[in-house]
């Protein structure tokens, strides 16, 4: 199963319609992890299998979706700045393995507590020295995850630095939350 999951569009409408159309038969299930800052009934929107609210989004959409072992959320309302305690803890109540999740702007992929926590960063513009936004795509195969993360003006494949980078960030992020 390919899934795309991507995050924090903020009406960044050309490249949400640009990776949609680009994708639209390469994947399975369509993920935004919130803050698309549209409403609910957008067409953008109705492209994506699952939709959750972010700290920017009006419409009531799902504060997480739980999908099979996926816990799907935005992450402000489980303090993602501060790390993963409370996202540890939605998912083990509701029994994931893995969590999609966006707020941060910082792409990244970790293993916690053996749950796959992954941040698509934001296809608007991330924080950190390279200037463009992300999303990814994941591939699950017989309980195998395979995670890459994509430039979202031009579809390239990210380099591992920007990864290394979203963590140092997140350290910092730590000492100020």
């Amino acid at each position: 199963m390919k899934i795309l999951v991507l995050s924090d569009s903020h009406c960044f409408n050309e490249n949400l319609k640009r990776i949609i159309t680009k994708y639209k038969n390469q994947i399975d299930i369509f993920i935004h992890c919130g803050d698309s800052s549209l409403p609910i009934h957008d067409p953008l929107l109705t492209s994506f299998n699952i939709v959750v609210k972010g700290n920017h989004d009006i419409d009531n959409f799902p504060h997480y979706i739980k999908y099979h072992n996926i816990c799907i959320t935005h992450g402000h309302l489980y303090n993602v700045y501060a790390g993963y305690n409370e996202l540890i803890q939605l998912c083990k109540k509701l029994d994931c393995h893995i969590c999609f999740h966006g707020h941060t702007h910082v792409p990244t992929y970790q293993i916690h507590h053996n749950i796959h926590f992954i941040n698509p960063g934001s296809i608007m513009m991330n924080r950190g020295t390279y200037g463009y936004g992300t999303y990814a795509i994941i591939t699950l195969t017989n309980h195998h995850l395979s995670v890459k993360f994509y430039n979202s003006e031009n579809d390239n494949l990210c380099n591992q630095n920007i990864l290394e980078e979203g963590l140092e960030l997140l350290e910092e992020f730590k000492k100020y939350v």
